[in-house]
């Protein structure tokens, strides 16, 4: 063999192997493993057009609604395709997204992002990178980082770059790894993306639950958010992207939240004016009768509450929106089948450590441990 042409095929076969070893470290060592990771990386791993529901926002889609249990009830699948501290930036890239691998009948956002007081969570790089890190390269996630009009570009391009030292996060960072792994081998996410706590909140008198039902006050959005939600909606309306419902999950309101609340009031008239619904559980009369100790903290429902909230929200899709179930193949009825189940056994064994008066602990995609919830 002709030497050159041989020493071609070498250094052509080390370019390989460095791309792929990069790769490698790149996807499971040398990035930001946690539980925004697995949760975006298992929607990409849902079959295309397999979706009936998808959630999108912040901690709010992915904390207070089980796809598992609206599977059960319902029929229907569904996924939050969310992370923490949503920035409100994000919004149309996430439709985007959404819309690249599935058809669903239905996108319910949270409307979280558009409601932070400040713009800072938008320039938060933590928050920016919960989402956009974990997104395959495609050109929406080019167009994204483009107009961060940040000098870090690259890094977000190549997260190891940024992460190059996550190795010593090792071996404690190994059960988000394993996690990882193990969900890549079997194909699909068995919690489809959902998340708990153990936690409960005490009922402390602090709470303005029971005086928000009539309340209409408004407060401006900031300006960058308003404007954002606004781009957002003339960008679904110019799309014919009218499968959208917006929302405002149930809180537990203090004082301190109060602006939150007016805002959300605000946002609401505006969407309505570019012709979505808007539904606002914070006004619900049902929803916000759940007691404080079925909120593992102010913000977010526990395991008791968010199976209440899927069962009363899964009703309003299903008979106000016609969200119906599709068919399924016999392999994915399986899946879905084990989310149930997985489900079950995850509600038991948080329903015993509370029993137990346990230290409260996050429960998400198999870090708990399989093994310790297998036995119910």
């Amino acid at each position: 063999m002709n030497k050159y042409l041989l020493r071609t095929i070498k250094i052509a076969s080390f370019c390989l192997a460095a791309t792929a070893v990069l790769y490698v470290l790149q996807e499971y060592v040398l990035c930001h493993l946690d539980h925004n990771r697995l949760r975006i990386d298992g929607f990409y791993l849902e079959e295309e057009n397999t979706l009936d529901v998808v959630f999108t926002g912040a901690s709010e889609a992915y904390s207070d609604f089980s796809p598992g249990l609206a599977y059960e009830k319902f029929g229907f699948t569904s996924y939050p395709y969310s992370s923490a501290s949503a920035t409100a930036g994000a919004a149309i890239t996430q439709i985007k997204e959404i819309k690249r691998t599935q058809n669903p009948q239905l996108i319910v956002m949270e409307i979280n992002p558009f409601l932070y007081p400040d713009d800072r969570n938008d320039t938060n790089e933590g928050s920016i990178r919960n989402y956009i890190d974990n997104v395959p390269l495609n050109e929406n996630k080019v167009e994204y980082i483009k107009n961060l009009e940040t000098a870090d570009e690259a890094e977000y391009y190549m997260p190891l770059i940024k992460y190059h030292s996550s190795w010593s996060e090792y071996p404690g960072g190994v059960k988000f790894l394993g996690a990882l792994i193990k969900q890549h081998i079997r194909g699909y996410t068995l919690l489809k993306g959902y998340k708990s706590n153990t936690g409960s909140c005490e009922e402390d008198g602090s709470y303005l639950n029971d005086k928000l039902i009539s309340d209409d006050s408004e407060l401006p959005l900031t300006e960058y958010s308003d404007s954002q939600l606004r781009e957002l909606l003339t960008y679904l309306n110019d799309n014919e992207i009218k499968n959208v419902l917006f929302i405002r999950a149930p809180h537990l309101v203090r004082q301190n939240d109060y602006e939150s609340f007016c805002m959300a009031n605000r946002a609401g008239k505006i969407i309505n004016e570019y012709g979505f619904d808007f539904i606002n559980f914070e006004r619900d009369s049902t929803v916000m009768s759940y007691p404080a100790e079925e909120y593992y903290n102010v913000q977010h429902l526990n395991i008791y509450g968010s199976a209440k909230f899927t069962e009363y929200l899964g009703t309003i899709l299903t008979e106000k929106y016609g969200v119906h179930k599709s068919e399924l193949t016999d392999k994915q009825t399986e899946r879905w089948n084990q989310a149930i189940e997985y489900y079950h056994k995850l509600y038991r064994c948080i329903d015993d450590l509370n029993q137990e008066g346990s230290q409260m602990l996050e429960i998400e995609e198999d870090l708990y441990g399989l093994s310790k919830i297998e036995k119910y």
